[in-house]
């Protein structure tokens, strides 16, 4: 299989020389398993790219339909269902290549523009009497050029004669049974006639390849990031899950993670498969991964089941765990209110050593956001356990930043939304003296940092304003999720975890005495679009408790006010 670094190079010169996205997908989709095969693309297209008479033009073109007949050769000839579809679909492959050289590349492209700059006031008849001259589809013959209006010495112009005439061979060499053979056999291939031909070539490459990469059972993070270079990233989430996805597209981007393994969505293992995991650590985490998990609409967090600090004898019955987990309730529960699909898990299996800090990010644009953080491993700080400590973003500043040598934390986070592309939830940790990122999801709802927040002349008791909105109303105070549901109430709390989504749900506030912007709490009340304050400390919360009947939650503050005490 072709290296990430030697794929990325190979996209890098697609993307630069091919404009149909399309045919570039094709190129990309058929080097995954065949490296030869994409050193051969870029060799055409490096002799294509350099000073090249149009002689020498029609000639390269002339190979690369000769690679496109001998491979659908192999094909008719061979016995086989397997061979048959991978010659068919390599022979398909150059037939498009030559496609996009002819038509949808930076060199037809370059041709036409050269006319326009060396026949400024007559570029485009130029144009129009080749192009009539070469429309030959019905009549299968060139219309001879008038000699008296346009006289062809010029190379520039014979090159363009020649995209033309290779146009005109392309839409005949595909009419006359090439088209057909193909079709029919992706519809044996895929078991299934009733999709258009583009739809149906694109489900066969996808099957081939998801096929050959379930015989692995096992993945690789190179592997996957080379899944997420691809066009197809709904395909690809659906198979290694949004957790994996996420992880892939840092380590795609040249940012640093653990090392990192997943079993994908459907593909079952047995304990003599996790033998690749004997000698590398001696501990893992066992985490989540489903295909609906970390997507941009809904986070899904805390809904699976995840271990950390697993040693080797364990992994296999946390892996059981795992998948088990897409049918506990609680995840029942979300799936109905959101109208979401029922979850495919893949598994991921990282390395795992304590950190001396484990913190997140939610950006909330390209120079903001909110950096927390607590000693050790990030559980605490995701759950709601313990209040972090926070820093608030903006502008890409922040007074007295948390450091990684010279550099702030959240600087790191800011460049990191940039590589890529979109406001992140990042998950992270400091180990060993070096920053090492754990999770990518695009953000899902943004914090919002209300100016009211650290107003220290509102009345009340403070905390970290986790979910904005304000409402008023009665608190109480529960002490476990297995309590009774009591609806339209503010719901008030030590802490939550995902037990208590029916509470949450059910309540039109939420107080807790830990947590901060980004645990468990406030990004469900985000999403629920209900007011929450986290942080407010326990003594705070016994006082709500125990003497105040109607209270104010202020979730753009921070603050929690006291509107009528129990008699």
């Amino acid at each position: 299989m072709i290296k990430l670094e030697e794929f990325k190079k190979y996209k890098e010169v697609l993307e630069k020389t091919i404009t149909n996205k399309a045919f570039r997908s094709r190129m990309m989709f058929e080097a995954i398993d065949d490296e030869m095969f994409g050193m051969k693309i870029l060799n055409y297209i490096n002799i294509l790219s350099g000073r090249i008479t149009s002689e020498e033009l029609n000639s390269i073109f002339n190979d690369i339909r000769q690679d496109t007949i001998d491979y659908y050769e192999k094909s008719q000839k061979s016995e086989t269902e397997n061979d048959k579809i991978f010659f068919a679909l390599r022979s398909l492959a150059y037939f498009y290549f030559l496609e996009s050289m002819d038509e949808h590349s930076t060199l037809s492209d370059g041709i036409v523009e050269e006319i326009q700059r060396k026949y400024p006031d007559n570029y485009l008849n130029i144009i129009a009497q080749i192009d009539r001259a070469y429309l030959s589809v019905d009549t299968k013959e060139a219309i001879k050029l008038d000699s008296e209006n346009l006289t062809i010495s010029d190379d520039l112009l014979k090159k363009y004669i020649v995209l033309k005439k290779w146009q005109d061979m392309q839409h005949h060499f595909f009419d006359e049974n090439y088209g057909q053979y193909l079709e029919q056999l992706q519809q044996v291939y895929c078991d299934d006639n009733s999709m258009d031909p583009f739809s149906l070539e694109q489900f066969a490459l996808r099957k081939r390849l998801f096929d050959s990469l379930s015989e692995r059972k096992i993945l690789d993070l190179d592997t996957c990031s080379i899944l997420s270079e691809l066009y197809i990233k709904k395909f690809v989430v659906k198979y290694i899950g949004g957790k994996m996805y996420g992880l892939s597209v840092l380590n795609s981007k040249g940012i640093k993670v653990p090392f990192t393994m997943v079993i994908p969505t459907g593909v079952e293992v047995k304990e003599e498969d996790l033998k690749i995991f004997d000698g590398k650590y001696n501990h893992y985490s066992v985490r989540s991964s489903a295909d609906i998990e970390d997507g941009e609409k809904n986070s899904f967090a805390g809904m699976f089941d995840s271990y950390l600090n697993v040693s080797l004898k364990d992994i296999f019955a946390s892996i059981k765990k795992v998948k088990d987990s897409v049918n506990n309730n609680r995840l029942k529960e979300y799936i109905q209110v959101n109208g979401l699909e029922q979850p495919h898990m893949a598994v991921v299996i990282q390395s795992f050593k304590e950190p001396t800090y484990a913190g997140v990010w939610i950006g909330n644009s390209e120079d903001a956001g909110v950096l927390e953080w607590v000693n050790g491993n990030g559980e605490k700080l995701v759950s709601g356990s313990s209040t972090p400590h926070s820093e608030i973003w903006s502008a890409n500043r922040c007074e007295n930043p948390l450091k990684i040598g010279e550099e702030a934390i959240g600087s790191k986070m800011l460049e990191y939304q940039k590589k890529v592309g979109t406001n992140a939830d990042f998950e992270w940790m400091i180990l060993d003296g070096e920053l090492i990122m754990l999770q990518f999801r695009p953000v899902t709802k943004k914090v919002i940092i209300s100016n009211e927040y650290g107003n220290k002349e509102d009345e009340g008791l403070s905390g970290i304003p986790a979910a904005p909105g304000i409402i008023s109303g009665e608190g109480r105070y529960l002490d476990s999720p297995s309590d009774e549901i009591l609806p339209n109430k503010i719901l008030l709390a030590m802490m939550t975890d995902p037990d208590w989504l029916p509470h949450l749900m059910s309540s039109k506030g939420a107080v807790t005495a830990y947590g901060g912007f980004l645990c468990h709490t406030a990004i469900v009340c985000r999403e629920l679009g209900i007011p929450c304050v986290t942080g407010i400390g326990e003594d705070s919360l016994d006082q709500l408790t125990n003497n105040c009947e109607n209270i104010e939650v202020n979730g753009n503050s921070g603050s929690v006010k006291v509107l009528s005490k129990k008699l």
